[in-house]
């Protein structure tokens, strides 16, 4: 073992650049694959840390808004009948709308005033705790069902200094003695990756809404009982609608003709990469996690290609003193084990330096588009599969090269012939043909990745986005929404200010079911204020926009989009059950535009402007100001302009603590996961086009090693060292073209898949074909010139001397 050992040290001193470029690439190739992995094991583990996971699900009813989607939005009476009715449910609990930021008072100190923190926290009844199994660490979670208590995270109690029996206030405008919640408990910290992960503080729901049919706003998940059906859970979901009908309706309704909308079960293990349904936690894409782990196999795989090609790089100035070793009686099996060390020993060296590039990459920029921590000790079954597999592929890359290099009869070595068999030639073609495919097709990947990114962001939508900023309001601050207009308007900068109860363009918000002229209809529904449609830019192709008189009536008011008219036959004039009165107007109907993401189609959809006596305490219809402001308009005075208007409502809030953006920025935040995408693919096709350079760097200086002779017989007979570098690179280049030709329906098709989760896309563009192909070309170009211009212009006597 010392021999070898010290063999392995002498060849990392005598093949300087080689080795040093080996533990480059591999080094390269670990961290990305380490990243790239971390991610995916994040994103494929969502959920599935929960205690019983594997008998936890979500229910879900049929969206009544988009056909063929579902909706875990629920009331309460019938889950809470279901649930007690069904001998299969183990227990079964709810949240009102998750978990969220919200404002949390605390004692100072001296206990002589109060802390204002922000902390996550949430409604939840009492069997929530057992169906996700909270574990207390101190005091009972149960005791959450005490009138006026709160349970706390264990993280969460030492960030605000508060223990069992101390008071804090949550979300309340101003901390009293009547408004204060007593800590009865402190539970363990849900995972990370987990739809508790934002769980803080929990309260609890009581029997809020119990009774009540009509307030859809909360989700529901049970716990089977070991071995139960999910399917018994829906057939009983069923009966227990059609009884209600039959209650309301009397015993002679029509099972056949009355519509139940469709109930499933959906696995909490399986929630994340729910494509068809909104749910109350993080999700993902299938396409993009497969995507990452794809790029993360390509980049090992590469770095190991790159590994041979270096070795038989090398072949021509190690085979000699191979060939020594076995003449002077070297066993043939000692001489490969040799270099399988040596090739075990640089993927060791890689790996150290890989761990240490990971730790210098956990407060870089790249780790703020990976959701979780890069931190090698919470990651340690990633860890252990990195380096499993790295040693598994050192193995792998090194026997056969092992056995090609020793396995040459002393004879041809002498000849010179062992670089120019048949065999070799096919392994270099073969592996530099597989790097230029992986290269193309990644280029092309990355391209349209970031194209429809592009496409997304600047797409017409149907309205005016330009000029416009958002703020979001706190419920304070949007029941004082009409005076912060006044104010805001009265600045030169701004030419007009609007409000809506949440963000236009979003995946979800409330939804209307009603009857309209015989049949079912549904939309989803937007409350705005009088001015927002005029604001944003939204025509009205039929009827009349809002008027400021519509804020002062008795009925709430209606503009539908031309998709709602047409689907169900709304006119103008006609009315629906509104908020307050069966018999609210519809006053116009705008054009269609996109009020979702570009993933979604243009569906049925309502503005509603709020009658006057709901909207006098009624603060959903402020929640975002939209401002619109004048050309050239400095926008961070703007910014902070609005935040000290939006403070001077009510002192209690800090500037500091509102959020105000662009329109744009706003967007943005909708396409963040194709972004954060873009971002990760691009980075890491560089990386591994940087590895593909590195082999046929490796590739090339073989061949200038084998063909010394040939070129020094080609300068003697008047060849220049321009037409010695064009028979180099005519060489690579076909190989770029062929295997650009392979790479292009395999490119369109993987492209074709993952831009069919739009609704609207980029166009596949033969420019960005093109462009991939000069990439791979120019950059090989240059990198066979680099290698092969020593080679060309060296003295043809010495290269016949050392021959």
């Amino acid at each position: 073992m010392k021999i070898v050992l010290r063999n392995f040290l002498s060849t990392l001193r005598r093949y300087k650049a080689s080795s040093a470029l080996n533990i480059v690439g591999l080094t390269i190739a670990f961290t990305a694959f380490y990243v790239l992995l971390v991610q995916a094991w994040w994103e494929l583990g969502y959920n599935r840390s929960l205690p019983d996971a594997e008998r936890i699900y979500l229910i879900e009813t049929e969206d009544w808004h988009t056909p063929g989607r579902w909706s875990s939005w629920l009331n309460r009476p019938v889950p809470e009948h279901v649930i007690a009715s069904t001998a299969d449910v183990e227990t079964g609990g709810c949240m009102w709308g998750g978990f969220g930021e919200s404002t949390v008072w605390r004692q100072n100190a001296t206990r002589t005033g109060y802390d204002k923190v922000a902390a996550s926290s949430g409604q939840i009844s009492l069997p929530f705790v057992d169906v996700f199994a909270f574990r207390s660490v101190a005091g009972d979670v149960h005791d959450i069902r005490k009138p006026g208590s709160a349970i706390v995270s264990r993280r969460t109690a030492e960030r605000l200094g508060v223990g069992i029996g101390d008071p804090v206030w949550v979300d309340v405008e101003a901390p009293t003695a009547e408004n204060a919640r007593e800590v009865v408990a402190l539970f363990e910290d849900f995972p990370d990756n987990s739809l508790l992960a934002e769980c803080q503080i929990a309260v609890d729901l009581g029997d809020t809404y119990l009774d009540n049919g009509s307030e859809w706003s909360f989700n529901y998940f049970v716990k089977l009982r070991p071995g139960a059906d999910a399917h018994t859970f829906e057939q009983r979901w069923i009966e227990v609608i059609r009884e209600m009908i039959r209650e309301q309706q009397g015993p002679a309704a029509d099972e056949e003709e009355t519509y139940v909308p469709g109930i499933r079960l959906s696995p909490v293990e399986a929630l994340y990469f729910e494509s068809d349904s909104q749910v109350p936690c993080r999700q993902g894409s299938k396409a993009t996690t497969y995507s990452l782990l794809g790029i993360a196999a390509l980049v090992i795989v590469l770095a190991f290609v790159n590994f041979v090609n270096f070795f038989f790089a090398l072949v021509p100035v190690r085979i000699r003193s191979v060939n020594t070793y076995k003449v002077f009686g070297a066993p043939t099996a000692a001489l490969r084990f040799g270099f399988v060390f040596e090739a075990v020993g640089l993927v060791v060296l890689s790996l150290a330096a890989a761990w240490y590039a990971v730790f210098l990459l956990r407060g870089s920029e790249l780790a703020s588009y990976i959701a979780c921590t890069l931190r090698v000790g919470d990651n340690l079954p990633v860890a252990a599969a990195v380096v499993a597999t790295a040693l598994t592929m050192a193995l792998a890359a090194s026997l056969y090269p092992a056995w090609y290099i020793t396995s040459f009869a002393p004879a041809m070595v002498v000849k010179g012939s062992f670089g120019g068999t048949r065999s070799g030639r096919r392994l270099r073609t073969a592996l530099i043909g597989f790097q230029f495919f992986i290269a193309t097709a990644l280029i092309v990947g990355t391209g349209f990745i970031r194209l429809q990114h592009s496409y997304m962001m600047h797409y017409d939508m149907g309205f005016d986005r330009k000029n416009l900023m958002a703020v979001y309001l706190p419920g304070s601050a949007a029941n004082r929404y009409t005076a912060l207009r006044q104010t805001l308007v009265g600045d030169p900068r701004v030419e007009e200010v609007t409000g809506a109860a949440s963000r236009m363009v979003s995946v979800g918000r409330m939804g209307w079911g009603r009857q309209f002229k015989g049949e079912r209809v549904s939309f989803q529904t937007y409350v705005v204020q009088w001015n927002f449609l005029r604001t944003l830019g939204i025509d009205i192709v039929d009827g009349r926009d809002f008027s400021e008189e519509d804020a002062r009536k008795e009925l709430g008011t209606l503009i539908v989009n031309r998709t709602a008219a047409q689907k169900y036959g709304i006119a103008v004039g006609d009315r629906i059950n509104g908020f307050v009165s069966p018999d609210e107007p519809f006053v116009g109907i705008c054009a269609d535009f996109n009020f979702q993401p570009l993933q979604y189609d243009v569906q049925p959809f309502a503005f509603y402007v709020l009658p006057a006596s709901m909207s006098q305490n009624y603060d959903r219809a402020g929640q975002v100001a939209y401002i619109r402001y004048r050309p050239g308009t400095d926008l961070e005075s703007l910014a902070e302009y609005v935040r000290g208007c939006v403070a001077a409502l009510d002192g209690r809030i800090e500037p500091g603590e509102l959020v105000v953006r662009t329109f744009d920025e706003e967007l943005g935040r909708e396409y963040e996961t194709e972004r954060r995408l873009s971002v990760i693919v691009g980075l890491f096709t560089l990386l591994a086009v940087a590895i593909a350079l590195m082999g046929v760097f490796g590739i090339v200086l073989f061949e200038t090693q084998h063909r010394r002779r040939e070129i020094a017989v080609r300068k003697v007979m008047g060849a220049t060292t321009g037409e010695i570098l064009r028979m180099f690179n005519r060489r690579y280049l076909a190989m770029a073209a062929v295997c650009f030709a392979a790479a292009v329906p395999v490119s369109v098709w993987a492209v074709g898949r993952w831009l069919s989760q739009f609704a609207y896309r980029t166009p596949l563009v033969w420019w960005v074909f093109a462009a991939a192909l000069a990439a791979v070309a120019g950059i090989t170009t240059l990198t066979v010139t680099l290698r092969s211009w020593h080679a060309a212009n060296e003295n043809p006597a010495d290269c016949v001397k050392s021959e």
